[in-house]
């Protein structure tokens, strides 16, 4: 059976690319089907990077996307904030570039923990004892706890270092619970942002990706389909391990095709 999908919403280093190099087949099913009247959107939830700089990287690969087409979990605080708190003092433990993000949100900076409306967390290479303090301070004072992405684990060349989870939780931990709210999958908002830029049904829109506890549980908890690629994280026998499964699973994002309507 083939699903009347009109729109992409994949992940990216597992799926499009390895690295520095595209996955075999991802140019020309992005290429063909962009031709066809599918829309394609990338998700990512590396929060260290502007949208802008991430299709640059893709578009350096050969893939010739736009920066629109790109969106982060940092693009869905940005929009959030930007649109419900502005003017909001935010506590960020962050990179430079996020904060900066924050800024232009129409927010301000502060580390006073008793001037502080919300506590963002990201990844952050700086991370001190005093942050996590004053962190755990302003949120025992009544600020919202929110964070980019709960990942563990970032990928680099050549293998992994710690990610934003490894932030969340030094705050999570003294504070005694989660975040208030998560912007990276497997979180919806990030959905809620690709559907009203595609103005397409959400019936339409199909999640490829290769982490099951990301990408997959992200089109489950947004009410879309989803395709596993077995060219990153996940491989077959690992799906027994969840109890949850993907819609469809694909060798690689080539054979997309495969579970796509005619032209």
């Amino acid at each position: 059976m083939k699903f009347k999908f009109r729109a992409i919403l994949a992940d990216l280093d597992g799926t499009i690319n390895r690295g520095n190099r595209l996955i075999p087949g991802a140019d020309h099913v992005y290429r063909k089907l962009s031709a066809n009247g599918f829309q394609w959107v990338f998700i990512s939830n590396n929060a260290m990077r502007k949208a802008s700089e991430i299709a640059q990287k893709i578009r350096f690969l050969g893939l010739p996307i736009q920066d629109s087409q790109v969106v982060t979990s940092a693009s869905a605080l940005f929009h959030t904030l930007s649109k419900y708190h502005r003017g909001a003092s935010i506590m960020a433990i962050a990179e430079e570039s996020l904060i900066a993000g924050i800024q232009d949100s129409g927010c301000t900076i502060t580390t006073d923990p008793f001037d502080t409306a919300i506590v963002v967390v990201a990844r952050d290479s700086r991370l001190t004892y005093e942050k996590i303090e004053n962190a755990f301070f302003a949120i025992q004072n009544g600020a919202l706890f929110w964070a980019t992405n709960t990942d563990p684990t970032f990928p680099v060349p050549g293998g992994f270092v710690p990610g934003a989870g490894c932030m969340v939780a030094a705050v999570a931990a003294p504070v005694g619970r989660p975040p208030d709210r998560v912007f990276g999958k497997p979180f919806s908002d990030i959905a809620e942002i690709v559907i009203d830029q595609l103005g397409v049904p959400r019936e339409t829109c199909l999640v490829v990706g290769d982490r099951m506890d990301t990408d997959i549980l992200f089109a489950r908890n947004s009410g879309f389909k989803s395709a596993l690629v077995l060219t990153g994280a996940t491989s077959r026998e690992d799906l027994s391990q969840y109890t949850y499964a993907p819609d469809f699973v694909l060798e690689s994002i080539g054979d997309i095709e495969k579970i796509l309507p005619p032209k």
